[in-house]
């Protein structure tokens, strides 16, 4: 506690005063004010209030005193010529913090003194610490808000990306479902016609969410590199050199900390039927044939930016009223009927539902397999249909 001497107390009392209160405080080294109980006043660590022989002007002035703060605190200490229990009852009512009566005893008065002058320098740096709190509040409301506009615009730079509409090729369907955890997804999927026979598509999904993992979507975006056009001639580049080089790509920019990204590229002939694909550590395909069980299309392939590797090809045969589903691992939340989390759940939704138009089976799986789970990561479920 700061010295007595610096410690202002403004001392209330009537037209015929007492000096014993000034006294003993004076003695102690207090600067005080005196003040008349209907007069002004000034800042002060404590008002002491001195009723003497004007008990109702005195409480009058305990009430004046504690509306005036408005939520700030200086205390008040109420001594009273009353000895009776009624008047120190009633200057508590009327906004006292606490009450002597006289006879005073010196030490009782200054004990007083000391505790109130400390609550009042507790309640001081209290308000400092809350003035404080809520300028970092302030602040950080503001950040917030930028952050937010920034999310905002990245997940509409984002979406622009995305593709607008869908190709319809003559015995092809697509439909895709995208359903990002946060305001900016690292989902990313893409369909694009290359020649009179050919489409390529992906599906790509970079670890986690936030402005890196869309930035990375965007990379992908730019990467991939589906046709090489030398003058007159074109040339298909294979799915297997489309994530070779993709990875070569994103392993010599040396980012630290890269998320992982899992991708499948696909290029199907809709001429023949022929789907040619290559994974990157992705979820595995899953084939819906016509008239057989569904079936997972497994084939090894690395994630890319990690390290230097090669991917291998998969080749099947599509028929007329075969499906064909890619998907992002959102789906490890999966939860339909009784089956467990996950694979499972895909597997007998997608064997409830497979006569469904391409369309509908995707909205189907989005929406029924999340019913009774609570989506924890972005959701891409991209589908295929051979039509006639």
């Amino acid at each position: 506690m700061e010295p007595a001497s610096s410690c202002h107390i403004e001392l209330f009392t009537d037209t015929f005063p007492r000096e014993d209160v000034r006294t003993l405080l004076v003695g102690a080294g207090y600067d005080i004010g005196i003040r008349q109980l209907q007069g002004p006043h000034a800042p002060a660590q404590l008002y002491i209030v001195d009723a003497s022989s004007a008990l109702e002007p005195a409480l009058k002035l305990c009430q004046q005193l504690r509306v005036e703060q408005n939520g700030d605190y200086t205390p008040i200490l109420f001594v009273s010529d009353d000895g009776v229990a009624s008047s120190r009852l009633a200057s508590l009512q009327c906004g006292a913090d606490t009450s002597l009566p006289r006879p005073i005893d010196g030490a009782e008065l200054l004990a007083h003194v000391e505790s109130l002058v400390r609550a009042k320098e507790r309640h001081d740096r209290m308000a400092v610490r809350a003035d404080e709190a809520q300028r970092i509040s302030q602040r950080l409301q503001a950040a917030n808000q930028q952050i937010d506009m920034e999310l905002a615009l990245a997940r509409r730079l984002q979406q622009s990306l995305l593709p607008q509409q869908l190709p319809q090729l003559p015995r092809v369907r697509f439909a895709v479902k995208y359903k990002p955890c946060a305001q900016v997804g690292g989902d990313f999927y893409d369909v694009f016609r290359l020649d009179e026979k050919h489409v390529g598509f992906y599906v790509a999904d970079a670890m986690g969410h936030g402005v890196p993992a869309s930035l990375l979507t965007i990379f992908v975006k730019k990467g991939v590199r589906a046709k090489e056009i030398t003058g007159q001639t074109y040339r298909l580049v294979p799915p297997t050199e489309v994530l070779h080089k993709l990875n070569s790509d994103l392993v010599a920019q040396q980012i630290p900390d890269l998320p992982f990204i899992t991708m499948v590229y696909a290029l199907f002939n809709h001429d023949d039927g022929t789907l040619k694909f290559s994974r990157a550590g992705h979820p595995y395909p899953l084939l819906l044939p016509r008239g057989g069980a569904p079936t997972l299309l497994q084939i090894e392939g690395s994630l890319l930016g990690v390290f230097e590797t090669k991917f291998r090809v998969h080749t099947a045969q599509l028929n007329t009223g075969d499906k064909l589903l890619l998907y992002t691992d959102g789906m490890d939340g999966a939860s339909f009927e009784q089956h467990s989390v996950g694979l499972a759940s895909l597997l007998a939704a997608a064997a409830r539902f497979r006569d469904l138009p391409i369309g509908e089976l995707v909205e189907r799986l989005a929406s029924d397999l999340f019913a009774q789970t609570r989506q924890h990561d972005d959701l891409t479920i991209f589908g295929m249909e051979i039509v006639d």
